[in-house]
């Protein structure tokens, strides 16, 4: 054991040094909305709701399922989200060795970087997203791919991916790195074609087959549609819904993306087979990162191993292989300026954290530093709680369904948001769902006039109990 620890110690110090980075993560309050929408959909798992038919969002199982596992609470589900990054960690550490070799000189470096990435804020390393969740798998199969494999292994690799789309469909696309590699080795005669054709269908294959499997079991009945919608066409339509037109445009990300693909397998031959694995990554998860045009700090973690192994390559590699790593950093950075990413303050964060638990601020001064509607959710979720039983549903009418989770009270509709519902057109369907389930409590956080007939019954069997921040919150009234 004694000999093991020394062995490992450098990368045992830097899984502390992460451990240490995550522990604000475990108690900060709920204000992330997304998160919300996790929560809710785990408490609605172990309330037996069916996914997608019952309770939706647009994402995959996984993250739900985790939710679930959490118990549909934040702290456990942050805490999980560490025990992930650990390990996640460790598995960027052996697709390292596997690509740099053992014991290379910049290895504890890159690890470090690497950690940094998907633990600060900066990135929103600090939430439990999707991102945080896929990079284990995809990582997973980078070390796996890489090595001059059989069919098992390629199958396998494939099937990583294919598990990593199980959190969030983006991670898909990372399937596509390895035909694209395999193809420099056709065009330098390191690989025949057919050769190249069959690891291609065989990776495909693997990929594919959970999203098969998962619509077998979560598309059944009533939810096939829904979960379609899920993993398909409502990830489809979020494309069309943020930023058109000009560089912003899809078609025009699609375009350049070959464009710089096709580059790169021209010049193979001067890159070398890491050079190329490493910059094919480095661009279809820029891709990938993009898809949607939002400027979510989130999605660049997808990038987080790329990165992580292109400064690597950039510090020790040739000129063609830093020209090209440089050439593609300046696309990065063009991204992120160009798309306006959200920047989050890392040393405020921090020393939030630290003002608390010294006792220098009191924990509404903490809560208020993650926005100005923290403590009202509180507030609204602690008065919900008192004064209704855990079956009873309730309907909030906004974007804040953190109220639901924390309150721990499920929503009366299938919906958790004011965009879900808005998006997919459910007004009349959710209106339907109001009138027959009767919810305990309603919370308004927006103009109930958005929803056509929400104030007739708000008026009809509904009385204002309280007024918080702007928040109305009414209670049933009994016999009405």
């Amino acid at each position: 054991m004694e000999g093991w620890i020394k062995e490992n110690e450098k990368l045992l110090l830097i899984l502390a040094g992460a451990m240490f980075l995550r522990v604000p993560t475990l108690f900060e309050p709920y204000w992330y909305g997304d998160e919300g929408i996790y929560l809710t959909l785990g408490q609605a798992i172990n309330k037996g709701l069916k996914l997608y038919s019952q309770i939706h969002d647009n994402k995959p199982p996984f993250l739900y399922l985790i939710a679930a596992v959490a118990g549909g609470g934040l702290f456990w589900f942050r805490f999980i989200a560490a025990i992930w990054n650990v390990v996640t960690v460790v598995v960027f550490a052996k697709a390292y060795r596997a690509i740099f070799g053992e014991k290379h000189r910049l290895e504890w470096g890159a690890v470090v970087i690497f950690a940094l990435l998907t633990n600060l804020p900066t990135l929103e390393g600090n939430i439990a997203n999707a991102e945080l969740f896929f990079l284990l798998p995809t990582l997973a199969a980078v070390a796996v791919l890489w090595k001059k494999s059989g069919m098992a292994e390629v199958f396998l690799g494939g099937l990583l991916v294919g598990l990593g789309s199980l959190f969030k469909i983006p991670a898909l696309l990372e399937a596509g790195v390895w035909p694209i590699f395999w193809l420099t080795e056709v065009l330098q005669k390191k690989m025949k074609s057919k050769d190249w054709l069959l690891k291609s269908a065989v990776l495909g294959a693997g990929a594919l087959l959970p999203l098969v499997l998962s619509f077998g079991y979560w598309g059944r009945g009533e939810a096939k549609i829904a979960y379609l919608s899920a993993i398909l066409g409502q990830n489809i339509n979020y494309l069309s819904t943020w930023k058109e037109g000009g560089v912003f445009d899809l078609k025009v990300r699609v375009a350049v993306a070959m464009v710089i693909l096709g580059a790169i397998v021209m010049s193979a031959k001067k890159l070398g087979g890491r050079g190329v694995l490493i910059t094919v990554w480095w661009v279809i998860t820029l891709f990938a990162a993009l898809l949607s045009g939002r400027p979510y700090p989130h999605y660049l973690l997808q990038m987080a191993g790329a990165i992580t192994m292109g400064i690597a390559l950039m510090t020790e590699g040739n000129r063609w292989e830093r020209m090209v790593l440089s050439a593609l950093m300046a696309i990065l950075v063009g991204a992120v300026v160009g798309f306006k990413f959200w920047v989050y303050p890392v040393a405020g964060y921090y020393a939030n954290f630290l003002k608390w638990a010294t006792g220098q601020q009191n924990k509404q001064a903490y809560f208020e530093w993650f926005g100005p509607t923290v403590t009202r959710d509180y507030q609204i979720a602690t008065l919900i709680w008192a004064q209704s039983k855990s079956e009873e549903r309730i309907f909030v009418w906004g974007d804040t369904p953190m109220i639901y989770a924390l309150s721990r009270r499920l929503p009366a509709t299938k919906y958790t948001a004011k965009y879900h519902i808005e998006s997919f057109g459910a007004q009349v369907q959710t209106i339907k769902e109001i009138t027959t389930r009767e919810p305990k409590y309603i919370v308004t956080t927006d103009n109930p006039e958005n929803l056509p007939g929400l104030l007739h019954v708000l008026n009809d069997k509904y009385m204002l109990e309280e007024e918080i921040e702007g928040a109305r919150v009414y209670r049933k009234t009994v016999g009405r």
